[in-house]
C-alpha cells in the first residue's frame, strides 16, 4: 500500500539519500523544510500562525523558567523520526516542541521523539491534513500532540488512546507538564 502524500505544503520530490542534515544545509528563505516518507515538503506561515506559535512559546517559557524544562522547548526545529527499518526518511519540525531530555539542544537533529509536539493549522492547510501528522508523531512515540486549529477556534489533544477537543471556553493543560494552564482563548486572541 502506498503511502498517502503529505499535503500540508508543496512537495518535491528529493534523491531517497536526502538525510535530515541536508535539510539544515537548505537557505533560510522564510519557509520550513520536512521530509515525509522521502518526500520534501516545503511549508509557508502566515504572521497569525506565527503569532499563535509565539504566544504559546512565551506560555511555555514562563512555564518552564519555573519548572526546570529550560532548554527543551524548541520552535520549527527538525526531528529525524524515522521509523527502524524504514527505507524513507521522515524528518519533521512542529511548530513546537519539548525535548524529553534536560540536555541542551544539539546543534544537529535529534533522533529521539520530542515528548510534546503542537502543530498550528495555516491557512493553507486543514484540521483534516495535520491529523495525518499527528498520528504519525503518535505512531513513531510522541506522548502527546496539540494542533490549534484558529479557524474552528479549538485545539485537538492526542494523547496515547485517545483524541480531545478543547474549545475556546476552556483551559489547555497537560498531565505531561504538570501546572501548566493556558486558556485556549488566550492562544488564539492574545
Amino acid at each position: 500500500m502506498a503511502a498517502p502524500q503529505p499535503t500540508w505544503g508543496e512537495v518535491y520530490a528529493v534523491p531517497p539519500t536526502t538525510t535530515a542534515d541536508d535539510l539544515l544545509r537548505l537557505p533560510e528563505d522564510g519557509s520550513t523544510y520536512e521530509l515525509y516518507e522521502g518526500v520534501l515538503v516545503r511549508e509557508m506561515t502566515s504572521p497569525g500562525h506565527a503569532d499563535i506559535c509565539q504566544r504559546l512559546g512565551v506560555e511555555l517559557g514562563l512555564y518552564a523558567r519555573t519548572t526546570g524544562y529550560a532548554n527543551r522547548i524548541l520552535q520549527n526545529a527538525l526531528f529525524d523520526l524515522t521509523p527502524p527499518g524504514a527505507t524513507r526518511k521522515t524528518v519533521l519540525a512542529p511548530d513546537l516542541a519539548i525535548m524529553r531530555s534536560g540536555a541542551r539542544p544539539p546543534w544537529n537533529v535529534p533522533h529521539e521523539t520530542p515528548l510534546l509536539a503542537v502543530e498550528v493549522v495555516s491557512e493553507s492547510q486543514t484540521l483534516t491534513e495535520l491529523a495525518l501528522k499527528a498520528q504519525f508523531y503518535r505512531n513513531v512515540g510522541v506522548d502527546a500532540v496539540w494542533i490549534i486549529d484558529y479557524k474552528s477556534r479549538t485545539v485537538e489533544v492526542w494523547q496515547a488512546h485517545s483524541t480531545t477537543t478543547l474549545h475556546d471556553t476552556e483551559l489547555l493543560t497537560s498531565p505531561l507538564l504538570p501546572g501548566f494552564s493556558v486558556a485556549v482563548a488566550f492562544l488564539l486572541d492574545g
